[in-house]
């Protein structure tokens, strides 16, 4: 679909209200992008970066209280315009508009707007309430990432959805929002990419 008929598509569908009780949601990082920011691990008293983790090696990594975790670099714009799309994972995102269900972005990071702008340079329209950074202090989501995101879920399913498809690259994620099915009347298909 061309460029401005998905944009007239997308306001139809999601900015004008269609209700839906479909949703696709995509996690960003080793999901929808291969981003070049990294996750710092810190000393607190010197401030030197001990060891620098890409979103993949900190899935697996096991953070020692004493360490500060800096994660600045995701919320960069410049390093963030520099990522590479996923192709064939765009692609299933670019396919659920097509078809009419609402797509929503649930991500680590911490600016929600840093987000939906990225997209809107690459013309992609997500509606802002469904571009959810579930560190961005506006929400209040406490827990680790994987609660965090499964908070976010519950939020979304709160306000209507039913039939929900989430595309993550970290498999605590992916479980706990599966949990969801088991506390509301929802069907919840979890994809693991990667």
């Amino acid at each position: 679909m061309e460029s401005g008929k998905l944009r007239k598509h997308l306001n139809e569908v999601i900015i004008k209200g269609k209700k839906s009780e479909r949703l696709a949601i995509f996690d960003l990082d080793d999901t929808l992008i291969i981003s070049a920011a990294k996750i710092k691990v810190l000393n607190p008293k010197t401030g030197s970066t001990i060891i620098e983790l890409t979103p993949e090696e900190f899935n697996h990594y096991t953070h020692d209280p004493k360490n500060t975790l800096s994660f600045d670099e995701f919320e960069d714009a410049e390093i963030l315009r520099k990522s590479s799309f996923i192709t064939d994972v765009v692609n299933k995102l670019l396919d659920f508009y097509r078809r009419g269900v609402h797509v929503s972005i649930v991500t680590a990071r911490s600016k929600s707007q840093l987000i939906r702008d990225f997209f809107l340079e690459n013309k992609i329209d997500i509606h802002p309430d469904l571009v959810i950074a579930v560190n961005d202090p506006k929400y209040g989501f406490k827990g680790s990432i994987a609660e965090r995101k499964k908070e976010a879920i519950h939020q979304l399913v709160d306000s209507g959805y039913k039939d929900l498809i989430f595309f993550d690259d970290n498999q605590e994620n992916l479980e706990l929002a599966k949990e969801i099915e088991g506390e509301k009347d929802v069907r919840i298909q979890t994809i693991k990419v990667g």
